[in-house]
């Protein structure tokens, strides 16, 4: 099977101009603000936009008066395509969906969060020689399939490929369990959720946990404090490729990111520090980045720890664009001999794919 075999012929985006039935959004977010604004400016008409029952209320979102699903079925019936326009990992919600899925036409855009363009057709034949390196790159076939299945979902927006998932400790333990990490930098640490399935799992002895949002730093320092099993240390700066600030969309929440984060985020500046400034003497063990689109940046500024310490790497590969095919590429060069692997979280859209880099040493 040639490259272009394994993967769909048409994008959503150019099903959604062609569609001959109702287009209504599903969801009122800065997800439906960003998806709205790319119908508009490609002339995709929407008739009507429904929210979860519990988010429904007496509103107008962008124009259009929300509705709940049953209001939305009884006016268009079963015949609609619904696209949907926000993320979550809640089983319940996932389950939802699968059912409209059963039900409707459904189509789920992953549009990028920090850059980059709509993943279409053109994008797409501009990357196949990329895209085949890429795949070539992964040392197993899951990893192969989660790579074929992240281009199929991008371009089509059908729930099918995004059905190969895995816990994260699960990840962990099957690609890391046995290796020396004592020293573990967590980019992007949240409240702390990460550092402890990476402690439960690998029991290293310090994480570092760096994380820019100053609200969700206060609940990361809590945690931190009530961490018994190895000792976490917070800090609170955004990982980048040189020391100074930058522009920070501020939300205390997962939303959170740098500044085109969302219109509803407050605007803030926040310290940027590099991997090679915070490293400890003996440097780190494992890396794991998951820091809004600064993935490269924060792997540049990390180029003294890489070539002293191999480390092993877990970063994440959905926030631009260009990073399914460009992280991978960057980070087989700065560690060569590292194996690749991809594995991702059960969560829709298909964000939550992270590129595992596993050193044949062990981190002795």
């Amino acid at each position: 099977m040639t490259i272009s075999e394994r993967y769909e012929k048409m994008s959503l985006w150019t099903r959604l101009k062609q569609a001959d039935r109702p287009v209504v959004l599903y969801g009122t977010g800065n997800g439906a603000d960003r998806i709205l604004d790319i119908f508009e400016s490609s002339g995709i008409s929407v008739s009507g936009v429904f929210a979860s029952d519990g988010f429904v209320r007496d509103r107008y979102f962008r124009g259009y008066r929300v509705k709940s699903y049953d209001d939305i079925t009884a006016e268009f019936g079963d015949g609609i395509i619904i696209v949907l326009a926000f993320g979550s990992s809640l089983p319940g919600v996932i389950e939802f969906i699968r059912e409209l899925d059963s039900r409707h036409e459904l189509i789920i855009p992953e549009i990028p969060l920090y850059g980059g363009s709509l993943f279409d057709e053109d994008y797409l034949e501009s990357k196949l020689m990329s895209a085949e390196k890429t795949r070539n790159m992964l040392a197993d076939g899951i990893s192969r399939q989660l790579f074929d299945d992240a281009v199929n979902f991008r371009l089509s927006g059908k729930l099918r490929y995004a059905e190969l998932t895995e816990p994260f400790e699960k990840s962990l333990k099957s690609l890391l369990s046995g290796r020396c990490h004592r020293n573990v930098l967590d980019g992007g640490a949240y409240r702390g959720d990460t550092a402890c399935s990476i402690i439960s799992a690998l029991m290293p002895e310090k994480v570092y946990a760096a994380e820019p949002d100053r609200k969700t730093f206060v609940k990361l320092c809590e945690y931190a404090g009530a961490e018994k099993r190895a000792e976490v240390i917070p800090v609170n700066a955004a990982l980048s490729s040189e020391p100074g600030t930058m522009p920070f969309s501020s939300q205390g929440s997962r939303g959170s990111g740098r500044t085109g984060a969302g219109k509803r985020a407050r605007q803030d500046e926040v310290m940027t520090a590099t991997i090679d400034g915070i490293a400890p003497e003996d440097g780190f063990q494992l890396i794991k980045l998951d820091i809004e689109g600064l993935e490269a940046q924060a792997l540049r500024g990390a180029a003294a720890v890489l070539a002293e310490h191999r480390p092993d790497l877990i970063v994440s590969l959905y926030h631009r664009t260009d990073d399914l095919f460009e992280i991978p590429d960057m980070v087989s060069a700065m560690l060569p001999g590292h194996r690749l692997y991809l594995r991702r979280v059960p969560c829709l859209p298909m964000w939550d794919l992270n590129l595992f880099a596993v050193s044949d040493d062990g981190n002795a």
